[in-house]
Formats: structure tokens, C-alpha cells, sequence
């Protein structure tokens, strides 16, 4: 019987393989190169620059409109950087300090002299010039500081009054006229909310930063604002209500940007990773500097961001390596539903994943007033087991979930090894970055159980880069999306077969977690913690491993290539093992069910869009409890 060192060997070799593959076809090194020896693609970001030195130079040898030549007082470094400064000033400042230079230039004279007359001064006049020695013409005036010649005229009305203000909108503090009702703008949340939650996924980043604190909801890139509001008109002349009123497309937009800002559209392009991002940002600021340092600044951030992204690269490639070996060892699968723990000599590959909730009822053709509503919600978690490959998706009614958290992730990690593992004795696991939900300590505990108590020989951990986490489970979400948006569902078995009809040779399989068939949820984390002690900075490893061979030792890497470190996280001698499995698991936990106001509101509010009869007393059922009771409860 081959050893289970064999498999770490196949895996190293599958990996070497494909960063080789890579290297030998990518253009990184070449990329770099072109930027120290300033090839042409550095001439691309240059184009803007190089219209705003052609602008200035003409301007330098085009006498002024004024005769006197008063271009003559500047030079090309002094009218660059001035611009400059200027562009990248916010409104509000070049307001103030215009304000400030047109004050020091306005002729306090009351009369107007001439050659023949002398009269009252009826307009005022202001000595336009660069410094107290340099007087120049309006039309030099404004190319110097870039501005307009309406903005000018605008800013000199408010310097010439009484009391000098600064400008504000003649609008200011008045009641619009298209004001709107605050029932209308609770609709236009509620649609969008239930909008999201039918058509958006979470974002594979795992990034709150980008979602001002709360995790992105990416819509499909092919929808659009102007879509979407198109939908919400349709729907509220559709729902007959004269109490609702259509809010007109900017303030819709307004109201989406002010309570939502972390429902987005997707861009195929974008990798949803704050760190390139900020790539980004930083080689434009370089971009638009003008100094001599500004190549130099250019090439470290290219520098810096190659670094970032070769390192994507290599832990991708590392995922991929161990789906290519589990695949080698799958490729004829048990044919009982699940086979016993750590039985087969075989290394499996596992990655889960929560989606986004879907809603029941739900139909292809939505009518317009359930957009307004909440209906009853399923919550989706897929465990992939991309050596067969397959997808299971627990399908868990709202009524029968507990929480997102370790605990929860745990039970169902526990019960899909138990009933649906192929009983592999090594076993490579792949999760998002979330901490709350995988990247925690009573997950890693948990991985140790399974190895102290023999259910495995060799547990590894991986998490992939974050803003670079889009994986196997995103793949077989989006299939079971595309299918619930095409269909019509009222009932939790119909939501069910779905997921099952969503992949036409069965690679979702939908395990339904209801009432027959619940989901045993667990107190893991307390139970756990008596044994195990936490581990500190675990956000800065990616990798962790666990063996037979080294009970009780926790093997962690922050990068793939990185040096292994290995931390004892165990607080006493483990009490239980293979032949001495623990006799009572963890506290059971028990989900809070529906409260009796939301029994209530899917009965009033739900229950008259689902046609059928026994659908109805199925998804929305008549509560037992009056609802006279809902403030006692």
C-alpha cells in the first residue's frame, strides 16, 4: 500500500508544473523590463501630458488677445506646476482662494478716469496679476490658475457685494419640488433589498472596506441603474397602490447611494482586491506628478504590484495543484453514498462557501408589490468536492437556521463528512478569508479533533489571497442562480428541486435541511476551547496543516513558499482518540424559528401571491398563536 507522503510529492510536482507553464508563457518579466527601459506602454499614460505641455508651450509663443504681451512674465515650470496645483484642488477650494486673489485686485476707486472724462464708477474694475510686479490680462489671468471665464464673472458677483459670501447654490435650503414622501422612499429600499438579495451574489473578496463596513453585493455588470429603475416604475404601476408614488430616476439613485452603498454592479474586469487597487490609485497620483522623480516612483509601483500579483498567482496555482491530485485519485469514486472515515488511501479536495439567501415565493415575471415585501427566505451553504466533482448545497429554511458563525459552518462540516465524505485519510480543505465564519480558531480546533480521534491522517488548510478568493463554489452558485431566475418557486421543495435541476449531469446535489431532515447544530466553539488553546495573529497565515505523525501540533505557513512554523495548541493531554471517541458531543443548539410577528406577516403580507392553496399553507401557514399576541411575545 503506497504511503500518504506520496500524495505531498504529487501535489509539489502538479504545482511546480504549473508555475512553470506559467512562467514560460507570462510576460511579467518582460513587462518589467519594459518599464525601466520606458517602453511604449508607459507612453499611453503619458498622452495627457503630453496635450497639457503642447497647450502650454502654444500658449507661451501665442501673443495674448490684450497686445501687451503679458505672457511674457511666465515661464513653462512655473505655469505647469500652477495648473497642477490647481486641478487637483477641490471645488470649494479654488473657490476660497479666488475669492481671496480677486478681493486683493478690485479697484476701490469711485470714479472711472479717462484721457476726456471722469465718471462715477459704475461696474467695478480689478487689476488682474500673477504677483504684486507681474500685472497681466483676464485672458492670461485665467489660463494661469485654468479656470473659466463664466466661473470668473460668477465669483467677481459675489466679491463686489456688501458682505462678501461665498458662492451657494440659489436652491439651497428650499424645499424641492420634487420632494417625496417618506412611505416612498421605505418602497424604493425594500425593492432594491429584495432586488439584491434575487439577482446579486456576495462579493468574492471578502472585502467590508470596499462596501463602507458591510460586505458587496455585486449585481450582474449587463444590468444597469437606469434598468433597474425601469423595473422598480413597472412594478409600482403594477401594484394599482394610490398610496405609492414612482420616484424619479435621480433620487432613486441618490436614495441607493445614501442607504446602500455596498450594492454594486460587477465588473469582469475588476479583481476585487483592495491592494491592486491601491496600486491603482498610486500609479495615477505618480502619473500626474510633474517632478523629475516621477519615473522612478512609477517603476517601484510597478515593481511592488508585479510582486503582489505573482504571489496571487502562486497560491492560485497551489489550488489547483491539489484539485489536479484529487481529481487523479477520484476518478472512480465510491459507490455508496458515503464511505467510513479515514478508510480509503486516497488524498480528497473540499472547499464550502456561503451564497446568497434566496427568497420563496419567487417568480420569473415578478409582480410589482412583492418588491416591497420580505419574503420567506432560504439560506445556501456548498461544500464542493471537486475530485468527482459535485457540489452538496445545504438548502436551510430561515425557520431552521441558527447563524452565521463557527458553530454553524462546523455542524455542517461535521455532518457532510459524516454522510456524504468519500473517506479519504488526507484531506485538503480551501475556504474564503471571512473570519467570523472559517479564518477562526474553533474551526482550526475542530480540523485537530479529526486527527486526535482518527477521522483523519492529514488535514490541510488553505485560504486564498484576499480581493482573489473566487473559487469552485462561486461557479456552482451562479448556475443555481441562473436557473432560479428563469423559474417559478412557492415552497421549500420546489426551491429544492431547483437546486437539484440547476446542473444538467448532476453536479448540484441539494441537501435539504427542514423540519424531517434537520441540520444538529452544536456548541463547538465552547466545547472545543476546553482543549485547545486559540491561536494568536491567525490572519496573517494562509496556510495550516495538521498529521498524525505530530498530534496535537499545528503546522502554519503564511504563504505557500513561506517557512513552516509549528505551534502546540493544546492545553492538556487530549482526553479521547480512535479507540476512545468522545461519548457525549457538544451542547445541541437550537435555531429561534420563526417569531410570531414575521408567522404573521407572511400570512398577511405573502401568502396572497402564492396561487395554490396547499403552497400557501405550506410556505405561509395561519399562525396557532392570535395576533393579540405578538406584544405579549
Amino acid at each position: 500500500m503506497p504511503k500518504i507522503p506520496k500524495h505531498v510529492h504529487e501535489v509539489t510536482e502538479a504545482f511546480e508544473l504549473l508555475l512553470e507553464e506559467y512562467l514560460s508563457s507570462s510576460d511579467m518579466a518582460d513587462s518589467l523590463d519594459q518599464i525601466v527601459s520606458g517602453n511604449e506602454k508607459n507612453k499611453v499614460a503619458e498622452v495627457d501630458l503630453k496635450e497639457e505641455e503642447e497647450r502650454i508651450k502654444t500658449f507661451l509663443r501665442t501673443p495674448c488677445p490684450c497686445s501687451q504681451n503679458c505672457q511674457k512674465h511666465l515661464n513653462y515650470k512655473e505655469l505647469s506646476h500652477n495648473r497642477a496645483f490647481f486641478r487637483a484642488l477641490g471645488k470649494n477650494e479654488r473657490n476660497y482662494i479666488l475669492v481671496m486673489i480677486l478681493k486683493s485686485m478690485l479697484s476701490h476707486s469711485e470714479y472711472a478716469v479717462s484721457g476726456r472724462s471722469k465718471k462715477i464708477r459704475v461696474r467695478k474694475k480689478f487689476d488682474y496679476r500673477i504677483s504684486i510686479d507681474r500685472p497681466v490680462c483676464q485672458f492670461v489671468f485665467l489660463f494661469y490658475y485654468g479656470e473659466s471665464l463664466k466661473r470668473l464673472e460668477r465669483l467677481k458677483s459675489y466679491i463686489t457685494r456688501e458682505i462678501i459670501e461665498m458662492p451657494i447654490h440659489g436652491n439651497y435650503g428650499r424645499t424641492p419640488k420634487n420632494a417625496h414622501d417618506p412611505t416612498d422612499r421605505e418602497n424604493v429600499k425594500t425593492f432594491i433589498l429584495n432586488f439584491a438579495s434575487i439577482h446579486g451574489l456576495p462579493d468574492p473578496g471578502r472585502d467590508v472596506r470596499k462596501g463602507k463596513g458591510k460586505l458587496r453585493i455585486l449585481l450582474p455588470s449587463i444590468m444597469s441603474y437606469r434598468w433597474i429603475h425601469q423595473q422598480y416604475t413597472k412594478n409600482i404601476k403594477a401594484s394599482n397602490s394610490s398610496a405609492s408614488h414612482v420616484i424619479g430616476y435621480r433620487t432613486f439613485l441618490k436614495i441607493w447611494h445614501e442607504e446602500f452603498p455596498y450594492i454594486k454592479f460587477n465588473d469582469p474586469r475588476s479583481d476585487l482586491c483592495i491592494t491592486c487597487e491601491d496600486f491603482k490609485k498610486q500609479l495615477n497620483r505618480a502619473t500626474m506628478t510633474l517632478d523629475e522623480q516621477r519615473d522612478k516612483k512609477r517603476i517601484k509601483i510597478h515593481k511592488e504590484a508585479l510582486k503582489h500579483l505573482m504571489l496571487v498567482r502562486k497560491e492560485r496555482f497551489y489550488y489547483k495543484a491539489n484539485i489536479k491530485t484529487a481529481r487523479k485519485y477520484c476518478k472512480k469514486p465510491p459507490k455508496v453514498k458515503s464511505s467510513k472515515p479515514c478508510s480509503r488511501n486516497i488524498m480528497s479536495h473540499y472547499s464550502w462557501d456561503f451564497a446568497q439567501q434566496l427568497h420563496y415565493p419567487f417568480e420569473e415575471q415578478q409582480v410589482g408589490p412583492i418588491f416591497f415585501k420580505t419574503p420567506r427566505k432560504a439560506q445556501l451553504f456548498g461544500v464542493c468536492c471537486e475530485g468527482i466533482p459535485r457540489q452538496y448545497n445545504y438548502l436551510i429554511d430561515e425557520e431552521h437556521f441558527l447563524e452565521k458563525n463557527a458553530n454553524t459552518v462546523i455542524s455542517i462540516l461535521d455532518h457532510f463528512f459524516s454522510n456524504y465524505g468519500l473517506g479519504e485519510k488526507w484531506v485538503h480543505l480551501t475556504a474564503d478569508n471571512c473570519v467570523g465564519q472559517n479564518k477562526n480558531n474553533a474551526i482550526l480546533q475542530y480540523l485537530m479533533y479529526r486527527i486526535l480521534t482518527g477521522l483523519h491522517d492529514k488535514i490541510e488548510l488553505s485560504f486564498l489571497i484576499v480581493g482573489h478568493t473566487k473559487f469552485s463554489p462561486d461557479g456552482y452558485f451562479g448556475l443555481i442562480k441562473r436557473h432560479y431566475r428563469r423559474s417559478h418557486v412557492y415552497t421549500y421543495d420546489q426551491l429544492a428541486n431547483l437546486v437539484e435541476s440547476s446542473s444538467k449531469n448532476g453536479h448540484n446535489v441539494c441537501v435539504r435541511a427542514s423540519r424531517t431532515s434537520p441540520i444538529i447544530y452544536r456548541d463547538w466553539t465552547t466545547w472545543l476551547s476546553q482543549y485547545f488553546t486559540a491561536l494568536k495573529g491567525i490572519s496573517n497565515y494562509h496556510h495550516f496543516r495538521m498529521e498524525k505523525k505530530k498530534p496535537s501540533v499545528l503546522i502554519v505557513k503564511e504563504y505557500q513558499d513561506s517557512q513552516e512554523s509549528e505551534i502546540e495548541i493544546t492545553k492538556k493531554k487530549f482526553p479521547f482518540s480512535k479507540d476512545n471517541p468522545p461519548r457525549r458531543l457538544p451542547k445541541r443548539l437550537l435555531p429561534a424559528g420563526l417569531s410570531l410577528k414575521r408567522q404573521w406577516y407572511l400570512y398577511d403580507q405573502i401568502r396572497r401571491f402564492i396561487p395554490d392553496e396547499k403552497d400557501k399553507d405550506e410556505t405561509c401557514p395561519k399562525p396557532k398563536i392570535p395576533k393579540s399576541e405578538i406584544e405579549v411575545k
